[in-house]
């Protein structure tokens, strides 16, 4: 497993830096779009739908990125929020309901408030002149603190975090997470030079990296609770070794749009 794990990710890490750093933003957002799209079919499965249902539904979700191409992104980013806060709820109450409502359109639904508004807060940093150093911020974010709370997990996790969706997250392991993400801000914002140390702005984005990041979480945590309902392990086999997809953009999917919204419209550059 571990060798699948490190074969997988030396062929695909080359290729999905060069797509989101080196293409063009028409580019880009294709070939973001087709990750979308990719994931989309896995969240058709963990909506019960089969054969080929996921893939209709994938095709389905083609046209509204289209769309949200033209659309204002700001309502679309906030769309994403609103779904997040909803999301915290979901898995915060799993424990005292034990199951999501038995729907597989309502699940369907959810879909497309999971995925396109992370394709549009990707797009909006794609855009920007500083594009390199928000996307990379927000990637090194997401990467630091799971490496970050997988060893602080291992060493120190004691008390779980959400037993009855994902058995083995702790908070310590959360605290761990957060340190490690704002060491990488420090560093980063000093390297980049986006404000002055401890300044008004500097505080700022130092704690919407910190939320980020627990949103970050948040969307592991929805992404194992709607596997758990489906009993199965992986949202796909795409990723020999590393599972589906959705297994390695959840985190991305719930950060994104909100990092975006905050960093492009709420805080001051």
């Amino acid at each position: 497993m571990l060798k699948q794990r490190i074969i997988t990710a030396l062929i695909l890490a080359p290729v999905v830096l060069a797509g989101v750093f080196l293409l063009p933003p028409v580019a880009f957002a294709v070939f973001i779009g087709v990750i979308i799209l990719i994931g989309a079919w896995e969240w058709a499965g963990l909506s019960g739908f089969q054969g080929w249902q996921r893939y209709s539904y994938a095709l389905v979700l083609m046209p509204m990125l289209v769309c949200a191409w033209f659309a204002p992104a700001t309502p679309i980013l906030i769309a994403g929020l609103i779904w997040w806060i909803l999301a915290l709820w979901l898995v915060a109450s799993y424990g005292s309901r034990r199951h999501l409502p038995d729907s597989i359109w309502l699940k369907a639904l959810l879909g497309p408030l999971v995925l396109v508004p992370a394709w549009v807060g990707l797009l909006q940093l794609k855009l920007q002149p500083d594009s390199t150093y928000l996307i990379s911020l927000l990637f090194f974010l997401i990467w630091g603190a799971d490496i970050g709370a997988y060893f602080a997990g291992r060493a120190f996790g004691r008390h779980k975090l959400a037993p009855d969706v994902s058995p083995g997250k702790t908070w310590e392991g959360v605290a761990g997470g957060l340190l490690m993400a704002v060491v990488i801000y420090i560093l980063m914002d000093a390297g980049y030079g986006t404000y002055q140390m401890f300044s008004q702005g500097w505080l700022l984005a130092l704690l919407a990296c910190v939320f980020i990041v627990l949103l970050s979480v948040l969307g592991d945590l929805t992404e194992s609770l709607f596997k758990r309902e489906r009993g199965i392990k992986d949202s796909s086999a795409l990723l020999p070794g590393h599972g589906g997809i959705l297994d390695r953009i959840d985190s991305l999917v719930a950060a994104a749009p909100v990092y975006s919204l905050l960093f492009l419209f709420l805080l001051p550059r």
